[in-house]
């Protein structure tokens, strides 16, 4: 495939589902994304780094991002996204910074609702 998982999801049968990143980090990143597959699973994953490489570029296949199958999926993700959001959560050279991940769970808890 020509691009990461980021950069051109279409390439590997996804799309964007949910999203939310660290505002305060400047020539640097930390991200979770939740995609969307052609079957309507959600997959997730989260990176971080500075800012040369593209998210996710160490994504080789599908069979390593965290799928969101059933009530032990969906509690691995919270799981997963809380670590993500308390690792962010920290002070930073301009003050404290607050990562909302309100959105994302939101959106997963309403989706695996009714896909039920």
């Amino acid at each position: 495939m020509d691009g990461t998982i980021y950069g051109n999801p279409e390439q590997w049968g996804l799309k964007v589902f949910a999203e939310v990143s660290n505002p305060a980090l400047d020539y640097e990143f930390s991200m979770f994304v939740v995609w969307q597959d052609k079957d309507s699973n959600l997959l997730y994953a989260e990176d971080s780094g500075c800012s040369c490489p593209e998210p996710f570029e160490g994504i080789a296949s599908l069979g390593e991002l965290g799928t969101i199958i059933g009530a032990d999926g969906l509690k691995a993700f919270f799981d997963a996204l809380t670590s993500w959001g308390d690792h962010n959560n920290t002070d930073t050279y301009s003050g404290p910074c607050v990562v909302d991940t309100t959105e994302v769970r939101r959106k997963v808890r309403e989706y695996m609702t009714r896909a039920k």
